[in-house]
């Protein structure tokens, strides 16, 4: 698949001949400088994207804004109508501590209900923005489960300096309420000296990571090492991961490095997906929620001593989903 060089990874072992099954998921942003008049982007690029899943016999995951639904309904149709599962990834991606719950209720409700009238199937999944499920906005799961979700993909079982849960386990688990979790793929690694609890699948970082390394730690985490499950494993990007024509332009709240980063290597993205998921696609998470969630464990945060990293409640109204973090 890959040279199969150890490139900087501490207590690897042989890649196996059989690569891992590995979900694909999209979260369906906007992505637009903030303040002028630019044109659309996602929507060709989640056509691109289209493209590629239906040359690589992926069938995938897009958790969808509902604000963006609303603006573009014949895309998400488009997405429906080639076989994927279309999830809600909130209504305008305000991350949920800068929410109420009485707001999440609503606004969570009215995204489903936009993707099921588009999609005319049930709309089962949802992806929080940024993964900013954490132990402050543990309620979060029992609305999930009160609106008919059957699984959440939301959280992120490491420390992070946006959003994190580093007490959260790392394979998937059950809410006292029976909605199914699907934690965000880590994998602790030591690079450069530090050790570190990589969401080595996504985004920036499936960009950054040399693909050896990615490879290499695919192939640990598919054996079930820092207490993963080779049954849930998945990849989320961005339509903007994909975009490497994009104007650079400096975000807000990335700052200089940040926004570099975001940027970084987005030609590459296509050839990560052939190289990773193409070689054996994994189901849409909600078939592999369907097929082991009666037999996972149950996740009590009430009675789980945490220490969740956040990024700081602001005392400003909450950021547009073009202005919010990203990972």
């Amino acid at each position: 698949m890959v040279d199969q060089t150890k490139a900087g990874i501490e207590g690897s072992g042989p890649l196996v001949n059989a690569p891992p099954a590995v979900s694909f998921t999209v979260d369906l942003e906007d992505h637009r400088q903030p303040g002028e008049e630019v044109d659309t982007r996602y929507p060709v690029l989640t056509k691109n994207i289209l493209e590629v899943c239906a040359a690589s016999g992926i069938t995938g995951t897009f958790f969808v804004l509902g604000r963006l639904a609303e603006d573009e309904p014949g895309l998400i149709r488009d997405i429906a109508a080639q076989g994927h599962e279309v999830a809600l990834h909130s209504w305008d991606h305000t991350p949920l501590p800068q929410t109420t719950p009485d707001a999440f209720r609503q606004d969570t409700l009215r995204g489903k209900k936009l993707l099921e009238d588009l999609t005319g199937t049930a709309v089962v999944g949802y992806r929080a923005p940024v993964f900013s499920l954490v132990a402050g906005t543990a309620w979060a799961p029992e609305i999930l489960a009160e609106l008919g979700f059957a699984y959440s993909s939301s959280v992120l079982p490491a420390w992070n300096p946006l959003f994190g849960w580093p007490e959260a386990p790392a394979g998937p688990f059950q809410w006292p309420s029976g909605l199914v979790e699907l934690p965000c793929p880590v994998l602790g690694a030591t690079i450069g000296g530090r050790s570190l609890a990589l969401p080595f699948l996504g985004g920036v970082y499936t960009r950054v990571l040399p693909l050896a390394v990615t490879s290499r730690l695919l192939a640990r985490r598919s054996r079930g090492a820092d207490g993963g499950s080779a049954e849930a494993l998945w990849m989320y990007v961005h339509p903007y991961d994909f975009d490497d024509d994009e104007p650079y332009w400096q975000v807000p709240d990335l700052g200089p490095v940040g926004s570099r980063l975001l940027w970084l290597n987005r030609s590459r993205m296509v050839h990560r997906i052939t190289e990773l998921v193409a070689p054996n696609p994994g189901d849409p998470l909600r078939l592999v929620a369907e097929r082991i969630g009666a037999a996972l464990a149950v996740f009590d945060p009430a009675s789980t001593p945490t220490r969740s990293t956040t990024s700081p409640t602001p005392t400003t109204p909450p950021p547009s989903s073009s202005e919010s973090p990203r990972q």
